[in-house]
């Protein structure tokens, strides 16, 4: 057993005691255990039980993972109801939406549940969580810990399948030091029951994502439906019923105040606390201004189109706010990591790391001497050639008809091995798959070119090349790439005329008319074909090793480095990474002080929408019947007497992208509010948390409630909701 492995095991059992002791942290529920006795001090007063069994009824099986983990929802009824954010739903609904019948525009309610629309994604209950630690680690070593870890796990997820009937998720944790199981199992039957208006469920638009104080009324509903017998189906059918939950989260329309407390559950995408210095420096200085870039330059495009056509407006309605959202999420987080100073504070900790090795004994400098080495070496080749990998992410696939081409690619290489193939039972092999490849690509044609718009994806092709060529050194690019170009004599714009000119990837019609009757031969000659399949073979063999050993040595530093920090540190509290697998988090209703003499209250009221209406406005205008419905200000059960109706509210929780649609829960396991963004000045909250700062923003849920049933007149909805006074 080698010295690595040796030091893994030797400070497990002390990780596992430091899962849970601090404020900060998104944590594994089947160790809260741990956290109980401070939520207790907080305000919980439901038992550790209460909240997350395996054998019984609990919170968690209230809690839904959307798709595998893009967001999260949460069960509301005993009719299997689900409520998410508007932005969750938000392409499920545009797909559904034609111009002549606009949900996303409109909203939409369901009368009935024969009137409830498929959504085209699943929802994943959490069966349990299992410490697999000791049985995924069994028999690591140096040499073959990447293929015994991958071994080992895969027999884990057939173990834990039960014979298929369970999704199986094996999360690492501290960067290898700790591996669990998440047992899901998965309903493929979701509908749509309803949604508000977009200027409703997306009030303020881009101008105040990811700002307080908020608004916007985040917020959709679907529901979960099963077989007769209440079993996971993973196909819609008319046949199946709403599915009647394990457990189901009251509704309380009491309100929430300062002090109050809080907690938040759900499926948190990605954290990086423990990044390097090295890691913040390249993030600021080179990853995150390229991602902007490009971001602002197809925005720009998107919405030159958009304002043009009201058709066009609705099939880039979705691409546009996925593009939008992290354009603006890269520009906070780099100028909150420069703001809080987060490189520097790196180098500080860093710095008495190295302290401590060298004042430590001879055991101490031979297991973490090298630590720092290891990092400057792998950023070395980072800094040299992330914008490789950035561009290609980006830019290239960004392009729609690439990812669209990747496909044909695929097809192609089929037609070069059966010319290849030697014996028969090979060719019939092999014919099967380019059989069921094109029955693939025929079903994904019509949804694919639903959305597409060719004179965008031109425009965005163009640009996105250019930005590819001119800021990409020539070596670090597809030899093949550039060779092609080069028959263009370099000029990008002639080439991709050209390519939307004469490939099938770009109309739907040649698309068609090939799959109905593909040949080998068609694919050689089409250069849009031919573009997708240099691209996509350069990802997978060149751009992927270029980082092969830096990759190896960060990981490698990435695992002693924690390590030494709980041997530094033995009374202090580590979080591991969100890694999208379910975790909570527990805090209290906070306003904060985003800078001097400033200071943001906690909620926000029907006053502030009034404030920023402005007719006309594609961010802040707001349907007739709103207006008509505020201004009578009949709020009824969803407001106290003397007060205006409550519309988000600010609490201290740790979440990151995927919390999207999480609820906020009191302390009697009671849905007060539905998570939906962070504050623009704790951007820098998935590298480094600042406790002052770090805010999550929240629709209240007796805004939610009034806009369904005074605005939206779908009372019939309400009632299916425990709702608690």
């Amino acid at each position: 057993m080698n010295r690595i492995y040796t030091l893994i095991l030797g400070f497990a059992a002390l990780i596992s005691s430091q899962f849970a002791k601090a404020d900060e942290g998104m944590w594994i529920p089947a160790l809260l255990t741990d956290n109980h006795a401070e939520m207790q001090r907080l305000g919980l007063t439901l038992s550790a039980d209460q909240l997350y069994s395996v054998n019984n009824s609990s919170m968690k099986d209230a809690i839904v993972r959307l798709g595998r983990g893009f967001c999260t929802g949460e069960i509301i009824s005993d009719q299997g109801l689900i409520l998410t954010n508007h932005h969750c739903g938000y392409s499920a609904i545009q797909k559904l939406s034609t111009p002549t019948a606009n949900l996303l525009k409109n909203g939409f309610w369901a009368k009935t549940k024969a009137d409830e629309k498929s959504a085209g994604f699943s929802v994943s209950f959490l069966v349990k969580i299992v410490d697999i630690t000791d049985e995924v680690l069994a028999g690591v070593t140096d040499a073959n810990r990447a293929q015994t870890v991958a071994k080992n796990s895969s027999d884990i997820r057939t173990e834990y399948s039960n014979d298929g009937a369970y999704v199986v998720d094996i999360k690492e944790m501290f960067s290898g030091n700790k591996y669990f199981a998440y047992v899901y199992e998965t309903f493929g039957d979701v509908r749509l029951v309803g949604t508000p208006p977009e200027s409703v469920g997306k009030y303020g638009g881009d101008t105040d994502n990811w700002m307080w104080p908020r608004h916007t009324g985040d917020f959709s509903m679907f529901r979960v439906y099963a077989d007769k017998d209440n079993k996971a189906t993973k196909d819609y059918s008319e046949d199946n019923i709403p599915y009647t939950p394990k457990h189901h989260l009251p509704v309380s329309i009491k309100g929430v105040e300062q002090g109050d407390f809080a907690m938040i559950w759900g499926f948190p995408g990605s954290t990086d606390r423990y990044l390097s210095s090295y890691g913040v420096k390249l993030a600021t200085d080179k990853d995150q201004p390229a991602r902007v870039k490009i971001r602002r330059a197809k925005l720009d495009i998107y919405e030159k189109y958009q304002e043009q056509d009201e058709a066009v407006d609705l099939m880039y309605a979705a691409k546009h706010a996925q593009v939008a959202n992290y354009w603006k999420y890269f520009i906070g987080q780099t100028k909150g990591l420069k703001r809080l100073k987060i490189y520097e504070k790196k180098q500080s900790e860093e710095k008495a790391f190295q302290d401590w090795v060298d004042a430590g004994d001879a055991n101490r400098k031979e297991k973490f001497g090298s630590v720092i080495g290891l990092y400057q070496d792998a950023y070395k080749t980072y800094d040299e050639k992330t914008l490789a990998q950035t561009y290609w992410m980006e830019a290239i696939y960004g392009i729609e008809f690439t990812g669209y081409g990747f496909g044909f690619a695929g097809l192609k290489g089929l037609y070069q091995a059966l010319g290849n193939a030697k014996d028969d039972s090979s060719k019939a092999m092999i014919q099967g798959q380019i059989n069921q490849t094109v029955d693939g690509l025929l079903g994904s044609t019509d949804g694919h070119f639903k959305d597409y718009y060719k004179p965008i994806d031109k425009d965005v092709a163009k640009q996105m090349l250019n930005f590819y060529v001119n800021d990409i050194p020539e070596d670090q690019r597809p030899r093949e790439f550039n060779s092609l170009l080069s028959k263009y004599k370099g000029n990008i714009d002639k080439f991709v005329e050209k390519l939307f000119t004469t490939s099938i990837l770009v109309d739907k019609d040649k698309a068609t008319a090939f799959l109905n009757n593909p040949s080998s031969k068609k694919l050689k000659k089409d250069l849009g074909v031919r573009f997708s399949e240099i691209m996509l073979s350069f990802y997978r063999k060149d751009l992927q090793a270029m980082f092969g050993e830096a990759g190896q040595k960060r990981a490698t530093a990435d695992r002693l480095y924690k390590a030494a920090l709980f041997e530094m540190h033995p009374d202090k509290a580590f979080a591991p990474n969100a890694n999208s697998s379910m975790r909570f988090t527990y805090g209290q209703v906070l306003n904060y002080s985003p800078g001097d003499a400033m200071l943001y209250k906690h909620f926000t009221t029907m006053r502030g929408v009034m404030e920023k209406y402005q007719p006309g406005d594609h961010e802040f205008d707001l349907p007739e019947e709103y207006l008509k419905v505020a201004k009578e200000k009949d709020y009824g059960q969803y407001a106290k007497e003397g007060e205006d109706l409550r519309v988000c509210f600010l609490s201290n929780n740790d979440i990151t992208g995927g919390n999207s649609g999480s609820p906020v829960i009191n302390g009697n396991g009671e849905l007060i509010g539905l998570a939906f963004d962070g504050n623009w000045e704790a951007m820098s909250g998935d590298i480094a948390f600042e406790d002052e700062l770090q805010r999550t923003i929240s629709v209240d849920i007796r805004y939610v409630l009034w806009c369904i049933d005074k605005l939206a007149g779908a009372g019939h909805i309400v009632e299916e909701m425990t709702l608690v006074r």
